[in-house]
């Protein structure tokens, strides 16, 4: 038997003597099943909350600059007056909320990824024991 997700396919072929083994083995791989499909979906959003973070980031660079150039002065003054405006302020919060969504993708992202490494390791443990039986 094999396990077909996506483009990964993990060889089930093994000498099985009871059925109760059997179906051990199919809730295994639906286990890993589970696991791979969650890592899809989860890496998916992971990656559009990496990418909205970065541009955060990156904008705020683009909008101290774009304030600085609405007022008058030296530059330290310009930079002063633009860190202390609504918009700068209103983007770094929206930056700090960015950064945790991307962190909380990330963590589940890591999470799936050892749930599926731990089945899939499961399952060699119980085909070796099978194929010592």
């Amino acid at each position: 038997m094999a396990l077909e997700v996506g483009e990964h396919t993990i060889d089930l072929v093994v000498n099985v003597t009871k059925r109760e083994t059997n179906m051990e083995l199919r809730q295994i791989a639906e286990k890993i099943r589970e696991a791979v499909e969650r890592i899809e979906t989860v890496g998916a959003k992971y990656a559009a909350a990496k990418g909205i973070s970065y541009q955060m980031q990156k904008m705020r660079e683009v909008i101290l600059a774009t304030e600085m150039k609405k007022v008058l002065g030296t530059n330290a003054h310009k930079e002063m007056e633009a860190k202390a405006s609504k918009v700068y302020h209103e983007h770094l919060v929206a930056t700090g909320i960015a950064i945790k969504e991307e962190q909380k993708w990330k963590s589940a992202f890591i999470r799936w990824q050892a749930e599926y490494e731990s089945w899939r390791s499961f399952l060699s443990l119980e085909k070796a024991k099978m194929n010592l039986v």
